[in-house]
C-alpha cells in the first residue's frame, strides 16, 4: 500500500489508513470520492438507537457504548473483479482492538461504484462512511427536502427518515402552539414525508445508501460528509457523471423513473371540491362558465364523512358511501360525458365505522378477521391514533394482505367509483417496534413501507390494465420510490406565504425532490393547513396568497387545488367572480403549455430529469444558479421567479420582481422584451402584477412561438 485499481472505468487508489480515492474514465482527472484528509475514514460502533413515535411524528435518540475509528488496512487484494479491503482499529478501547472491518468495492453497472462495508461482530450496529467535502461545495437532494433559508444542505444533518411533516415546521408560534397539543407534531426544518438516503453536490459528487434502515447524513462539517447508517452492513453507490442532469440519471438507474402521467391531465387543473355533490356541479359550472379548464375533479370525501372532535373527517372504509353521495356514479358519469375525470382518496389505513354510520362493506372488520394489520411485539393489532381515529395499518409484507387491498382498489375505486386515479396518502407511520407477517424487522422496513405502498397502488392499476390511463399521486416516498410511484406530491403546507411551512417551503419542497428522482411532484395550491377560530384569530388562506400559489403552479407538472382542513375561512378559486376569473386564466396558462411539457414526462420517464428544475441543473458552472432557490426553471426553455411575498400596501403595490437570469437571452413572456446576456448572468426587474408573475422563455427556443400561439388561442 498504497495501491491502485481499475474497476470497469473507475479508478481506486486506497492507502494504509483505509484513505481512498475514487475517480473515473468520463469525469478526467476529478476526483468524484475521497476520504477526508484528517480524521477516520470509516467508523464502527455499538450504539442503542431508541425511537419515540408521536402519530407519525418520529423522535431519535443515539446512546454510543463503543465507537471506533481509528482504521487501518491490512490486506487488499482483488477478487473477482472487485476490490476487497480488510483491517483493524487502532483505537485504545479493547473493543475496538477486536472487530475487523471489511469494504468491498466493485462496479455494479456503468458509472455505479457499489460498496459494502461490514464487520465481522454484528454488535457493532452503527457504520459511518466519511466523504471529503469542501468548505464552499453547496449539497441537494435526500428527497424532499423544506430547507428555509435555502435548499443547500451543507451545514445541516438529515435524518433519512419518512415522517409526517408537521405543522410549522419551526415556524414562530404556530410550531410551539402544536407542540404544547401533540408534542412533536408541529416538525423541523428536517421531517419530510419523502426521505431519500442520497444526495449529490456542486463538485459533482453523488452518493446514495441502498439500506433502508434509519441513517442519517451529516453536513455539518466544512470538510467532511458523514454517512451513518444504523445497521451492521453498509451498502450504496458511488456514482460518476460529467453534469448534474447525468448524476440524476445515474441514480434513477438504480432508483427508478416516473412514467408520463395519462394525456388527458394535459386538459387543464384538478379541482378539489369536498361539498355535497349538488354544490359541487354549481361550482363547476360556474368556474367553467368563466373559461375555466378543468381535467378532473378530486373529491377526498367520496367514501363518506364522520364528525370527530376535530371537525368533519374523511371515513377511512374504501367503499363509495350513497348515505353520503346517493347520486356519485351519476355525478361521475355527468363529469365523464363533459371530458372531466373524477378522482378519489385512499391510504393504507382503516377505521371502525362509528356507531350510527352505514357502510355496504367493513373494510375494517375483513381485515382485522384475515390479520391483514401490523401487530404489537406482543402479537395484538397495533391500533394507530391518527388525527381522531385509532386505525389499523396494512401489514405490506404480507402478500395476501396486499393481494386484497389491491383487489380493494380494483373493485371500488376503479370500478365501484369510477375514480381515474387517487391521492394514495400516508404511508409513514409504520412504528418501529411492529411485528410484521414476515419477520423483518420493523425499524429496517420503516423507509420501505412508503415504496411498498406506492408500488401496491401501482401494481393495482397495472394489473387492471389501466397503467396509462389513472392518476394516482402519493405523499409518503424512500430512495426507490421513483421507480414505484407514479407521481408524488408535496403534502400538507400552511396557507401562509412563510419559508418554514407556506408557499416558499413548497418550492424549496419541489425544487430538492427532483434532485432524488421525484421528477413529477406538485404541491397543494393555496396550502392545506389553517389554524382559524372562526375566521377572527390565527391563520386562514388569503386571496393574494391563493393566486400567487396559482400561478406558480400553472407551470409546474400538475395544477391541482385543495379547499384546505377549513374551506369556510378559506379563500377559494370559487370565492367570487375576480377569484374565478384569475383561476380561469392560469387553468389555461396550465393547459397552453402541455406539449412542452409533455415532452418534459417523456424527459423524466427515460433520463428520471424532473419537470421542475433548479438553475443549477442547467448553469452547474454559475456561482448565483448554484444559490438562486426562489426560481425555477420548467425543463430548459422557461423561467419562473414565483411572487412570494405578500404586498402590504395594497392598493398602491409596486409588484417589482427581481429576477436573475442566467446566461443568455431571455423574453419575458408579457411584455415581450428581451432580457439578460450572453456573456453571464445578469439581475433585472420587472413588474409582476397579479395575473402576470416573472416568466421568462429562452429566445429562440423551438417551444416558443407555439407556445405564443396556444396563448393566444386560449385569450391570454
Amino acid at each position: 500500500l498504497p495501491a491502485a485499481i481499475d474497476l470497469g472505468g473507475f479508478h481506486v487508489t486506497v492507502d494504509r489508513d483505509a484513505r481512498l480515492d475514487v475517480r473515473h474514465a468520463d469525469t478526467g482527472a476529478r476526483s468524484i470520492f475521497a476520504s477526508p484528509a484528517t480524521g477516520p475514514s470509516l467508523q464502527a460502533a455499538r450504539a442503542d438507537l431508541t425511537v419515540e413515535d408521536r402519530q407519525g411524528s418520529f423522535t431519535t435518540h443515539d446512546q454510543v457504548e463503543v465507537a471506533c475509528g481509528g482504521a487501518h488496512v491490512d490486506d487488499a487484494r482483488a477478487a473477482g473483479g472487485a476490490l476487497v479491503l480488510r483491517g483493524g482499529f487502532d483505537d485504545d478501547a479493547a473493543a475496538c482492538h477486536a472487530v475487523r472491518w471489511e469494504l468491498q468495492l466493485c462496479q455494479a453497472r456503468p458509472g455505479h461504484l457499489a460498496f459494502r462495508l461490514t464487520t465481522d461482530d454484528p454488535s457493532f450496529d452503527r457504520l459511518t462512511l466519511r466523504v471529503a467535502s469542501d468548505r464552499d461545495e453547496h449539497v441537494y437532494g435526500a428527497g424532499e427536502q423544506f430547507g428555509h433559508d435555502t435548499i443547500d444542505l451543507k451545514g445541516r444533518t438529515i435524518p433519512v427518515l419518512a415522517q409526517e411533516g408537521g405543522v410549522g415546521r419551526g415556524h414562530t408560534p404556530i410550531t410551539q402552539a402544536v407542540d404544547l397539543a401533540s408534542p412533536g407534531s408541529g416538525g423541523s426544518e428536517a421531517s419530510t414525508y419523502a426521505a431519500s438516503a442520497h444526495y449529490l453536490t456542486s463538485r459533482l459528487r453523488s452518493i446514495f445508501l441502498e439500506d433502508t434502515a434509519y441513517a442519517e447524513l451529516d453536513f455539518s462539517r466544512d470538510d467532511a460528509t458523514e454517512l451513518r447508517l444504523w445497521a451492521p452492513a453498509m451498502t450504496g453507490r458511488i456514482l460518476a457523471g460529467d453534469s448534474p442532469l447525468a448524476l440524476i440519471e445515474r441514480f434513477t438507474e438504480y432508483a427508478g423513473r416516473m412514467p408520463p402521467p395519462p394525456t388527458w391531465l394535459d386538459g387543464g387543473a384538478i379541482l378539489g371540491l369536498a361539498r355535497d355533490l349538488p354544490q359541487s356541479r354549481a361550482l363547476i359550472a360556474g368556474l367553467r362558465a368563466r373559461g375555466a379548464a378543468i381535467a378532473a375533479v378530486w373529491n377526498q370525501t367520496w367514501s363518506g364523512k364522520v364528525r370527530t372532535f376535530i371537525g368533519e373527517q374523511v371515513l377511512w372504509n374504501w367503499v363509495a358511501n350513497p348515505a353520503y353521495h346517493p347520486d356519485w356514479n351519476d355525478f361521475v358519469d355527468d363529469l365523464a360525458a363533459d371530458g372531466i375525470r373524477t378522482l378519489c382518496y385512499v391510504n393504507p389505513m382503516l377505521v371502525a365505522p362509528p356507531d350510527g354510520v352505514t357502510v355496504t362493506r367493513d373494510l375494517f372488520a375483513e381485515a382485522s378477521a384475515a390479520g391483514y394489520f401490523v401487530r404489537k411485539p406482543d402479537g395484538s393489532p397495533y391500533l394507530l391514533r391518527v388525527t381522531a381515529f385509532d386505525v389499523g395499518l396494512l401489514d405490506l409484507t404480507n402478500p395476501e394482505a396486499r393481494a386484497w387491498m389491491k383487489a380493494v382498489l380494483q373493485d371500488e375505486l376503479l370500478d365501484g367509483a369510477g375514480c381515474s386515479g387517487w391521492m394514495a396518502d400516508f404511508g409513514e407511520a409504520l412504528p418501529f417496534d411492529a411485528r410484521l407477517h414476515s419477520g423483518e424487522d420493523a425499524a429496517r422496513y420503516h423507509d420501505r413501507y412508503p415504496v411498498a405502498w406506492a408500488q401496491l397502488n401501482r401494481d393495482a392499476v397495472d394489473e387492471a390494465g389501466r397503467l396509462g390511463d389513472v392518476v394516482i399521486f402519493n405523499r409518503s416516498g424512500g430512495t426507490r420510490t421513483p421507480g414505484a410511484s407514479l407521481m408524488m406530491w408535496e403534502g400538507d403546507q400552511l396557507t401562509t406565504w412563510d419559508k418554514y411551512d407556506g408557499l416558499v417551503s413548497a418550492l424549496h419542497g419541489l425544487l430538492d425532490a427532483g434532485m432524488s428522482g421525484l421528477s413529477i411532484d406538485h404541491s397543494d395550491t393555496g396550502g392545506y393547513t389553517s389554524l382559524s377560530l372562526q375566521g377572527l384569530v390565527g391563520y386562514e388562506r388569503e386571496p393574494e396568497l391563493l393566486r400567487r400559489w396559482t400561478e406558480m403552479n400553472a407551470f409546474t407538472a400538475v395544477l391541482r387545488t385543495h379547499e384546505g382542513n377549513q374551506p369556510d375561512v378559506n379563500a377559494q378559486v370559487y370565492s367570487d367572480a375576480a377569484a374565478m376569473d384569475h383561476f380561469a386564466r392560469f387553468t389555461r396558462v396550465y393547459r397552453s403549455l402541455a406539449p412542452y411539457r409533455r415532452t418534459l414526462f417523456d424527459e423524466a420517464a427515460t433520463h428520471g430529469w424532473p419537470v421542475v428544475r433548479h438553475l443549477w441543473l442547467h448553469y452547474p458552472d454559475d456561482p448565483v444558479a448554484q444559490r438562486t432557490d426562489d426560481e425555477f426553471l420548467l425543463g430548459s426553455e422557461v423561467l419562473v421567479a414565483p411572487v412570494k411575498n405578500k404586498c402590504w400596501t395594497w392598493p398602491w403595490c409596486p409588484y417589482d420582481k427581481q429576477v436573475y437570469l442566467p446566461r443568455g437571452r431571455w423574453i419575458h413572456l408579457w411584455s415581450g422584451k428581451a432580457y439578460g446576456s450572453t456573456g453571464g448572468g445578469t439581475q433585472v426587474t420587472v413588474k409582476a402584477p397579479i395575473g402576470q408573475p416573472a416568466v421568462f422563455y429562452r429566445r429562440g427556443s423551438a417551444m416558443a412561438a407555439p407556445w405564443r400561439a396556444r396563448l393566444r388561442a386560449e385569450g391570454i
